[in-house]
């Protein structure tokens, strides 16, 4: 997963990565001795990535910016910058609209409830990467059309943390069966508005989904213009 490390160091990240917190135990692989194991855990929490606590071990703030990564390089503004394709689906039940959403189960959004979501593929096109994240990440087939497209820079305790392009992919069908869990988190269909509260979040959220949905809820998602948005967010109060 991550290039500059050992195999174990990124066994670890990787495991904590999908977790809030794990034990020794839950950390350490088969087959690999206790003395060595304990040796690349510890370089990990020198290094400050990884952060002993009473429930056991979790990821630092460096360690989950580390893991948001997918393509790290030497240059370091370059790799915080990647493209995100995000998943809305919509469906009719008795007359009701619902949109899928998921519980998050990996860093850097842990726990965090919203609609599906992925990296794009370097060569990769949008919309089939829409449809291959989708089936990955919950087993459904659709076929998707871009909406919208929307860039955050996103600064965590005064350092830039990420700086994403999201085109926003909508479908309104899907086909296959819901797969309720999976490593990338836990899928379950909303009722609309409840999505609409799902994504209102000031920090680490999308103004384009909320754009999607509303335009989902008011009948006029196919006849809203492209939108395109950059918006810079902060967990800080003052801001950058």
């Amino acid at each position: 997963m991550l290039q500059n490390l050992s195999p174990i160091q990124n066994h670890i990240l990787s495991k904590l990565k999908n977790a809030a917190s794990l034990r020794y135990s839950e950390l350490q692989p088969e087959k690999v001795p206790n003395d060595l194991f304990n040796y690349h855990l510890q370089h990990l929490v020198k290094k400050g990535m990884v952060v002993k606590n009473d429930d056991g071990y979790s990821l630092s703030k460096t360690g989950i910016k580390y893991v948001a990564d997918p393509y790290p390089t030497n240059d370091a503004i370059t790799s915080l910058f990647k493209i995100n394709v995000i998943t809305i689906v919509s469906r009719i039940v008795k007359g009701k609209i619902e949109i899928l959403n998921q519980v998050r189960k990996s860093n850097p959004s842990y726990g965090k409830v919203g609609v599906p979501g992925g990296v794009v593929l370097k060569g990769e096109l949008i919309e089939p990467a829409a449809t291959r994240k989708l089936k990955q990440e919950t087993g459904l087939d659709a076929v998707f059309k871009i909406i919208g497209c929307e860039r955050r820079i996103m600064y965590k305790s005064g350092e830039l943390f990420s700086d994403l392009m999201f085109p926003i992919a909508y479908a309104d069908s899907c086909s296959g069966e819901l797969l309720p869990d999976t490593n990338f988190g836990h899928n379950v269909w909303v009722p609309i508005d409840e999505a609409i509260k799902n994504e209102s979040a000031e920090f680490d959220s999308l103004n384009g989904i909320r754009i999607a949905l509303k335009a989902i809820k008011n009948g006029t998602v196919n006849k809203i213009p492209f939108f395109f948005e950059e918006n810079i967010q902060s967990d800080t109060v003052d801001g950058l």
